[in-house]
């Protein structure tokens, strides 16, 4: 039996993060990182909930880097939820670059759980 694809869908400010990535090669590496997660041919680690970055225990980091020297510079923010059609589907949280844990603040901010200062 195939397996279905999962429903892909984003949350608002999702696109400005792809919009905001550097140029259009990696732009197309996001969206290829989701495509691949989505059709079950990649898989990103857990995230936990942590005092700086809030509780992201339900969510996935995907690490990426067009230029494949060195480390990864961009991080992919994403989850599986319930979805009415397939049962889960996949929502992407947020892009950005390591640094600062940029990124995981502001996917802890689109889902309403940034730490307390």
């Amino acid at each position: 039996m195939a397996r279905r694809k999962l429903a892909l869908t984003s949350l608002p400010g999702f696109d400005r993060d792809v919009y905001a990535l550097p140029d259009l090669r990696t732009r197309k590496m996001a969206l290829d990182m989701l495509v691949l997660v989505r059709d079950g041919k990649a898989r990103g680690e857990p995230l936990g909930e942590h005092v700086k970055t809030g509780d992201l225990s339900d969510c996935y980091k995907f690490y990426f880097d067009p230029d494949g020297s060195g480390k990864p510079r961009y991080r992919l923010v994403y989850r599986y939820t319930p979805d009415e059609l397939t049962a889960i589907a996949l929502e992407a949280v947020a892009v950005g670059q390591r640094s600062g844990l940029e990124v995981y603040l502001r996917a802890a901010g689109r889902l309403g759980r940034l730490p307390e200062e």
